[in-house]
């Protein structure tokens, strides 16, 4: 992969790093009003459990975008955790944060029936996209 293309990856990889610590700072407020009204009504209940659901989710993708810009600094950056072989420069483009080549990706799924290191990605921008 051609370093401009690296650096432009690196930019999409922080942007969204900012834009996901701001959503789970919202969470986090969001959290705190609802126990401040704390009371056993089920309906806060399911708030806080639906709160943690996306801060979960939201996490996990903060953590995949730091191990992705943590291999750009090592030089690991577009290489297979799995095989070693480099990462489709496609694949790079729609999931810049991904670890594995679509064949491990594949095999993993397999493996465990489902898909951590895509979905949850995907469903956390476009829940980026209905709150923002």
């Amino acid at each position: 992969m051609k370093q401009g293309d690296v650096e432009r990856l690196r930019q999409k990889l922080e942007l969204q790093r900012h834009e996901t610590r701001q959503f789970l700072r919202r969470l986090d407020e969001q959290a705190q009003s609802l126990d401040a009204e704390a009371t056993q009504d089920s309906v806060i209940s399911l708030s806080k459990e639906s709160l943690f659901e996306r801060s979960s989710q939201r996490r996990t993708v903060l953590r995949l975008i730091e191990a992705a810009l943590k291999r750009m600094v090592d030089g690991s950056f577009g290489i297979c955790v799995g095989c070693g072989e480099e990462i489709q420069d496609e694949r790079l483009q729609a999931l810049p944060w991904t670890q594995f080549c679509l064949r491990c990706q594949g095999q993993l799924e397999e493996k465990i029936g489902a898909s951590l290191s895509t979905r949850t990605p995907i469903q956390a921008t476009a829940t980026s996209r209905r709150a923002g």
